[in-house]
């Protein structure tokens, strides 16, 4: 087995997302995660997006590259990487700061909301984790 590598990363949107960019997105990222067997978590708020990925080497960073190409954000910056011990994650999230507007964003909602709370015990042991529950309780919990 490859030893396990994680990639964290915050960009700005380059425009408002619309309902169908979001779920768009959603489902295509969850496609490509799950061909390359990449775990982790993307957060979308405040036109801002946080991801956290996890898996083999050579598969994060193909993903990564696959996202920095994408034309809905920009100011890429990469805010952890390298290797780790396990996987915090067993299949690819997504969350959303302001109420999910469709049923692929509401089912991917409830999902990340059902994952969360086991992560909190993990945040120690991973500062890139810990950033991106950072980045959830800034943007999620202050709109609710």
């Amino acid at each position: 087995m490859a030893p396990l590598h994680v990639l964290v990363y915050q960009s700005q949107a380059t425009r408002p997302m619309e309902a169908g960019d979001l779920d768009q997105l959603l489902l295509d990222a969850r496609v490509a995660n799950e061909l390359a067997e990449v775990t982790g978590a993307l957060l979308y708020g405040d036109q801002r997006f946080f991801q956290y990925l996890e898996g083999a080497r050579a598969d994060v960073e193909q993903i990564y590259a696959r996202i920095a190409r994408a034309s809905q954000h920009h100011r890429l910056e990469i805010l952890e990487q390298g290797r780790v011990d396990k996987r915090l994650f067993q299949r690819w999230h997504m969350g959303f700061a302001n109420a999910p507007q469709t049923l692929v964003q509401q089912l991917s909602q409830s999902q990340w909301k059902r994952e969360m709370p086991w992560l909190e015990d993990e945040a120690a042991s991973s500062p890139g984790l810990a950033r991106l529950l950072a980045f959830w309780k800034d943007e999620a919990v202050p709109t609710r």
